[in-house]
């Protein structure tokens, strides 16, 4: 499986969207959505004063420059203030950025060094290939999250050879769509150095769920495959890798893992 690395993201926890790391910054739970020429992607911003002023601006329909081809910026009303926790030169594919000295906001759709200072505003949820495709102007809009803090959560338990781990699921799209789906007895097989899969009987949308940044526990989709993935060692990010959830127990029953397993649903440990 030819899994290029991408961008870093934690994503969803303990049932609810909450702020969680990447990059060293927190993330907020504000999310923005970008489209331009009926091509969309939506963004979740940090939980920084820089996000913060420019999620106060939206909506906005502002005009599309390009740069290097490499990435779209637009340039909002209002500076915002940046700090150095947020700079960077290294920027990864799906990164929404800002330039200070221009004032622009820019989407990557190509990994991009720069010799000056960048500042890290958000990473892509969805749409990471439609970015390349914008052109023109763009609607910059805040999207609203569906996910209640008091939503029940959604665990599973995967047991084999007398041993059951537990994952618990966000609550994306392609989450819930597996939920749905128990309770199987499917085959689990291995696959390299640091994870087991099984294949669903169907396919899961990932419509707004989170790019994984695979650790030990990590459950996850792998859509150009259709299988879902339990990581035993620390992997990182891909393109097509999305985020399930994460063990909450038996993470260590993963990488034994072998023949029959029973997939279904289980309880808040």
């Amino acid at each position: 499986m030819n899994r290029i690395l991408t961008i870093l993201f934690a994503g969803f926890i303990m049932g609810a969207f909450v702020a969680t790391q990447a990059y060293g910054l927190t993330l907020s739970d504000m999310q923005v959505k970008i489209t331009s020429r009926g091509h969309t992607a939506t963004f979740r911003l940090y939980d920084t004063m820089a996000a913060k002023e420019f999620y106060d601006q939206l909506p906005l329909k502002l005009d599309l420059s390009n740069f290097r081809d490499a990435q779209w910026m637009f340039y909002p009303p209002e500076k915002l203030s940046v700090t150095a926790q947020e700079a960077y030169h290294d920027g990864k594919k799906g990164e929404l950025s800002y330039y200070a000295p221009w004032g622009d906001v820019f989407m990557l759709y190509k990994d991009f060094y720069a010799g000056d200072e960048m500042h890290r505003l958000g990473i892509n949820l969805a749409g990471i290939e439609e970015i390349a495709h914008m052109s023109g102007n763009a609607i910059i809009e805040k999207k609203e999250t569906k996910v209640s803090k008091n939503q029940t959560a959604m665990v599973i338990n995967v047991t084999t050879n007398g041993k059951t781990t537990v994952f618990q699921l966000n609550h994306s799209d392609a989450a819930r769509q597996l939920y749905a789906q128990l309770p199987l007895s499917i085959k689990v097989e291995n696959y390299s150095h640091d994870e087991k899969i099984f294949y669903p009987p169907e396919k899961l949308n990932t419509t707004d769920t989170p790019q994984a940044d695979a650790k030990a526990g990590t459950l996850a989709y792998y859509a150009p495959w259709g299988d879902v993935v339990m990581f035993y060692k620390d992997f990182g990010a891909a393109t097509g890798l999305y985020e399930l959830g994460h063990a909450v127990s038996g993470s260590e029953y993963i990488k034994d893992m072998s023949g029959a397993i029973r997939v279904e649903k289980g309880n808040v440990p």
